[in-house]
């Protein structure tokens, strides 16, 4: 997980695991019952303007604790619902970062010493936050835990070009993950970060009841392709076409297949690098 303070002023996509109402502890979901009469959830402007403004606050110095807000989708009758739980992502997001350099550029990106102790703190709690945010691209092992016929392209409702995602459940999901894993596990001798990847996007899902629906957003990333290209774009299709090719024993074709939509998202890539 990419460290989150950063990634909320940078264009960046998400995945979201909104669960139902009746999953969470007695306390949480009473909140949230109270939350969805009262306000409803954010709508997606007001999503995006929440976490920018969010970000601001930490890395201005001051802290993010406070009432939490969250999306909210209905089913039917069910009523599911994605936290925003932004404290709780900067501070796991954190201190991935912080296993990764040193101390001193931590404290760059954290200067106030009382925030990084709140978030350290917070860290510390085991808790798992709903959303897991990946600035300039899509990674591609995200793909995994969809099926290309989930698949949903949207006109922006304010006319700012379409809108791209996929929606499945967690239990669908941790399938395909677990299906993908098996594959790589038995035709790839150094398929060890493809692995790991797979493996740890499975342990998060394995958080959430399996009727919580997962959602893939490309959110703001679909604003560095043109609109042409992303309504083209069939990544999802094509990690399968590999993971099948891989599963057949064609390893020609799966590493042909895989690594033309890799070079598809090199240029996004390279964007986060340059910044």
């Amino acid at each position: 997980m990419r460290y989150v303070p950063v990634t909320m002023l940078v264009p960046r996509a998400q995945l979201k695991v909104f669960s139902p109402l009746e999953s969470f502890p007695p306390k949480e979901r009473e909140r949230w019952a109270a939350y969805v009469d009262s306000a409803g959830g954010l709508s997606r402007t007001e999503h995006v303007h929440a976490e920018e403004a969010a970000a601001t606050r930490l890395l201005s110095g001051r802290t993010l604790f406070g009432p939490d807000a969250a999306l909210v989708r209905r089913a039917g009758d069910r009523v599911l619902v994605c936290p925003l739980e932004i404290d709780l992502r900067a501070a796991v997001a954190m201190e991935s970062f912080r296993r990764s350099v040193p101390e001193a550029v931590v404290a760059a990106f954290v200067p106030h010493g009382r925030v990084r102790g709140q978030l350290e703190s917070l860290s510390s709690t085991g808790r798992i936050p709903h959303v897991l945010d990946e600035p300039w691209s899509v990674p591609l092992h995200w793909f995994v835990a969809f099926d290309p016929s989930e698949r949903r392209l949207r006109e922006h409702p304010e006319g700012h070009g379409p809108r791209l995602m996929y929606v499945t459940t967690c239990g669908q999901a941790t399938e395909r993950l677990e299906r993908a894993i098996e594959v790589v596990e038995e035709t790839l001798e150094d398929g060890e970060d493809v692995l790991a990847a797979l493996a740890s996007l499975t342990a998060w899902l394995d958080n959430f009841d399996p009727s919580a629906l997962l959602e893939l957003d490309y959110g703001r990333v679909a604003g560095l392709f043109t609109d042409e290209e992303l309504r083209r774009d069939r990544s999802c299709e094509e990690v399968w076409q590999a993971i099948a090719a891989l599963e057949s024993g064609d390893l020609l074709t799966a590493a042909a297949t895989y690594a033309s939509v890799r070079e598809r998202w090199s240029d996004r890539w390279s964007l986060e690098h340059a910044n």
